[in-house]
């Protein structure tokens, strides 16, 4: 059995001036680009393609590389990237013909520069190579928004039902199989979806708690335990695109029954649609956050996710005001993972490891995320930026935020910020532990990302709080200028209806 494989995969923040280029994707540790069988080398490592290869080994596949080019969130991907990666991808594919299955390795909620569903243009260009009958299945992640093109191109979509989005293998190795099926004629796959006018903020997404999107997931798993459904997928979309097809969506894809696809998936959007209400979320103000960790016992260690300016989703990783929060309180024991400006790392290289310098850091990339704030520090260390990740989620991945330093602050004891050239998103321990801080140690650990962190950072902390600060990422989505997503919409429209009985589709 020969599948080929490749895929484009991005999370694109359409409030993200900044477009995403070329030599982004081609920039080490920050975007990634694998050819033909360099693809192999996610071997082990905790991603999507890392779950397919094993998968694929354990069953005697033969899996045929193209290119498969990812990269981290940021903004529109620039046509000139997309048409290089999907021409070398279909390239690929056709000196590889005949092949008995495609599996497209997708993020689902990328858009470009001249459009606004990447994902559908894709899986339309790979359909046109292969005909109508090679089976097409791809993985999508959580925060698909959903389009009509992706669902009537594709025979079958599989998402992550965790976030953080520990469970990449396991969702790469279920497609694969579910496509193995498939091409050896023992399922026919029969896919439903229903859309709802829901957007709604990250954090009500996450799985580490029984947040309102864990209660369908819950169910999405239970359905498959069950030998018709082959498959059964709760999106919670990504609410920074401004794009028509944005939002919550259910996909569920059964073995030649498209009637029970189409129930269930109505059923698993009726589990979102009734706990709407729930899926408000109410950051703490910044002061208020710093005082409650300040006030906790020695030893404690408080998390201030920094969540409207997360690396994850986008953003410009530059935002200062949890940094002059800690400045204003005279806080010690923390640490700030991290601030993005790529002229306060130049000036504190320039002065050298020991140095005494006075900056203005932060809030000059698009003033979407604060003013910028000024302070006095000593350069304590000076570091490359790139480093691997330990897991829980994508372990044996390295990553890079470019050159880094870290600026100590009132002396040791005092505040330390890690000032980068570019934008992360700390979701591992090691986003402290490579640059000389134990996280364990510090009592107040700031870090730029909306979610993903709680797998590694719960675990050690003794409270979690999300605060409340400016940024593209802001789960207040009242804020956000939309233009392009459909209307009405909830909660932005507050006189919104839906039933089962509502418009959608099967295929």
């Amino acid at each position: 059995m020969r599948i080929v494989t490749g895929g484009i995969a991005q999370e694109t923040n359409t409030f993200q001036r900044q477009p995403s280029t070329v030599a982004d994707f081609l920039t080490p540790d920050y975007g990634f680009v694998a050819r033909g069988a360099e693809l192999f080398d996610l071997d082990g490592t905790g991603t999507v393609s890392g779950g397919i290869i094993a998968e694929a080994r354990a069953l005697g596949v033969d899996l045929v590389p193209t290119t498969f080019a990812a990269l981290v969130p940021g903004g529109r991907v620039t046509r000139e990237s997309f048409d290089l990666f999907r021409d070398e991808i279909l390239a690929g594919v056709r000196a590889a013909l005949p092949v008995d299955g495609v599996l497209l390795v997708l993020h689902g909620a990328m858009a470009l520069e001249d459009d606004d569903d990447a994902e559908g243009l894709l899986l339309a260009a790979i359909r046109e190579v292969v005909g109508p009958h090679v089976p097409i299945v791809a993985p999508l992640d959580l925060h698909t928004n959903l389009s009509d093109a992706m669902v009537q191109t594709a025979d079958a979509l599989v998402g992550y039902k965790e976030y953080p989005h520990i469970d990449m293998p396991e969702t790469g190795a279920r497609a694969l199989r579910l496509l193995i099926g498939a091409v050896r004629s023992e399922t026919r796959p029969a896919m439903a979806f229903t859309r709802l006018p829901l957007i709604v903020a990250n954090q009500s997404m996450v799985t580490t708690w029984a947040s309102p999107l864990k209660r369908a997931i819950d169910r999405a798993r239970e359905l498959e335990g069950e030998s018709a459904v082959l498959a059964a997928t709760v999106l919670g979309g990504f609410p920074f695109a401004d794009v028509p097809f944005g939002g919550v969506a259910t996909i569920v894809v059964t073995d030649d029954d498209p009637a029970l696809a189409r129930r269930y998936a109505d059923d698993l959007a009726a589990i979102c649609w009734e706990a709407r209400a729930d899926f408000a979320v109410n950051p703490t103000p910044v002061p208020d956050a710093i005082a409650a960790a300040m006030a906790a016992p020695e030893g404690s260690v408080y998390v201030l996710a920094d969540i409207a300016d997360s690396g994850a989703s986008g953003t410009a990783g530059d935002g200062a005001a949890v940094l002059q929060g800690l400045l204003d309180a005279e806080a010690r024991s923390a640490a700030v993972a991290q601030i993005m400006d790529a002229g306060a790392v130049a000036a504190c290289i320039a002065a050298g490891v020991g140095s005494e310098v006075t900056l203005c850091v932060g809030g000059k990339h698009d003033g979407l995320h604060g003013p910028p704030v000024d302070l006095t520090g000593m350069v304590r260390l000076i570091h490359e930026g790139s480093f691997m990740l330990g897991g829980p989620m994508a372990a044996g991945t390295t990553t890079s935020r470019g050159r880094t330093v870290v600026l100590e602050i009132d002396g040791p004891g005092g505040i330390e910020v890690q000032l980068t050239e570019r934008r992360g998103h700390p979701s591992d321990l090691n986003y402290f532990r490579a640059f000389g801080i134990e996280p364990t140690a510090r009592r107040i650990l700031v870090l730029k990302s909306a979610a993903h962190f709680r797998a590694a950072f719960e675990p050690i902390a003794t409270e979690v709080i999300e605060v409340d600060a400016p940024g593209i990422s802001s789960p207040n989505l009242a804020t956000f200028d939309y233009r392009n997503l459909r209307r009405p919409i909830y909660p932005l429209d507050s006189d919104v209806e839906w039933s089962p009985a509502a418009p959608s589709a099967t295929t």
